[in-house]
């Protein structure tokens, strides 16, 4: 089981990305049905990458994933942030989100539902996958790494 203290210590760790995900020009997915992006992350600490799926018929319907790897139970999701694809219900507190939301793993989820990931709260803050990646990156304390040192995505 990977503990709430990890989760929260692999999502706060400072992580870089070499380029940006040109979010414009993700790729096809054999089935036609998404747009797919990844990167890995630059982190001292922890494995990790970012994974991005966009519906092609549907551009609010996306996720946008910190992927880690744990060295007991591999690649987990750790955090996602989701766009607007109708509904989430949290299974355990009975509690429907409308709208883009923001799924962390919990040790609860792992121990009581076979999604490790399935507690999320509502977003606030980003519409589209644009704005969510601004906010996902800020939130999993991302930057860019550049020739000349280490830029925020703000600071473009």
């Amino acid at each position: 089981m990977i503990t709430d203290g990890t989760v929260q210590k692999v999502i706060a760790s400072k992580k870089y990305l070499r380029r940006a995900i040109d979010l414009d020009n993700l790729s096809l997915s054999p089935d036609g049905n998404y747009r797919l992006g990844r990167a890995d992350l630059v982190c001292e600490e922890f494995e990790c990458r970012i994974l991005v799926r966009q519906n092609v018929d549907r551009p609010t319907n996306f996720s946008i994933i910190l992927m880690y790897r744990d060295p007991v139970c591999g690649d987990v999701a750790v955090m996602r942030f989701n766009g607007d694809h109708g509904g989430h219900t949290n299974r355990l507190e009975k509690e429907r989100i409308h709208g883009p939301h923001i799924h962390i793993m919990t040790e609860r989820y792992q121990e009581l539902t076979t999604h490790p990931d399935g507690f999320a709260m509502p977003a606030r803050g980003y519409k589209d996958i644009k704005g969510a990646m601004i906010q996902f990156m800020e939130m999993a304390n991302i930057s860019y790494r550049t020739k000349k040192g280490q830029k925020r995505l703000e600071e473009y």
